[in-house]
């Protein structure tokens, strides 16, 4: 998971008109399940906009980071629309009023899509917001991509796993990166297949780049041995770009060395 800079961006201005003519609509509903059937008709509205969300992501998976392994793109909304479960699973009244607001879209395949469902829990004791009301008041359990402190707190194995940073000290932050792994279904096993090769590969270009500094360091003459460590590091630097499947894969390789030279790649990105 890398951070999305969606509320930096503002959609086509013809969609916005329409989709809050849909919003309108929806104010004027006699009910819920009046709400429910216009936001149905118009499902097509937010459809509209997958090429979008799409660029913002360099084509990727906002929830998995993944090109070719959960693309069968949907349009997700991070509060659900028409009802919204808790962790045990009781049902809400959905974020109706957010069913047509860009800031609620998110992309992602359908595998993160159909697991995620219509959950949204929140911390326990915290109430959820009212129609049209403050958002931040709430906390979800579930990391938000375009939250920029959120995906920090993921991180990955050698094996591929999604893991909760082993940075985090806060029981609540644990709590999040865990629940965010299942419901977001980050163990799927083709996922973790895809990130095993890619840690496998930036590993051995940060032993390439650490061997080839080595042999450099000692004899400042060994040309052959600078242009190595050089181009090894600008493939490990290639990897952990934010457009590159899994880089935040090869982003937790790297800090997983210790190295704070190889590190420094993370800068130079």
């Amino acid at each position: 998971m890398r951070y999305i800079p969606l509320h930096d961006q503002i959609p086509d201005a013809v969609w916005d008109a329409k989709a809050k003519a849909v919003l309108a609509q929806l104010k004027a509903a006699p009910d819920a399940e009046a709400r429910k059937a216009i936001i149905d008709a118009n499902s097509a509205v937010w459809g509209e906009l997958k090429e979008w969300l799409l660029s913002l992501s360099h084509q990727k998976c906002w929830f998995s980071e993944a090109k070719d392994c959960a693309n069968h793109w949907h349009v997700e909304h991070f509060r659900p629309k028409k009802s919204a479960k808790d962790k045990d699973g009781t049902e809400h009244e959905g974020y109706w009023w957010l069913s047509f607001d860009w800031h609620n879209f998110r992309i992602c395949g359908n595998v993160p899509n159909t697991k995620k469902g219509t959950f949204f829990p929140l911390r326990t004791g915290c109430a959820r917001a009212a129609p049209r009301g403050d958002l931040r008041f709430e906390d979800p359990l579930l990391l938000d991509p375009a939250d920029e402190d959120d995906p920090s707190l993921l991180s990955f194995d050698m094996l591929g796993r999604a893991i909760p940073n082993p940075e985090i000290a806060d029981d609540w932050e644990k709590e999040r990166v865990e629940y965010s792994i299942g419901r977001y279904k980050l163990d799927f096993p083709a996922l973790e297949t895809q990130r095993r090769v890619v840690w496998k590969e930036c590993w051995s270009r940060i032993k390439e780049y650490r061997d080839e500094l080595a042999a450099y360091q000692a004899d400042k003459a060994n040309v052959i041995a600078r242009d190595r460590f050089k181009q090894a590091a600008k493939e490990v630097r290639k990897m952990i770009r934010e457009d590159k499947p899994f880089s935040a894969v090869a982003r937790a390789c790297v800090i997983s060395t210790g190295d704070l030279r190889v590190q420094g790649l993370l800068q130079s990105s």
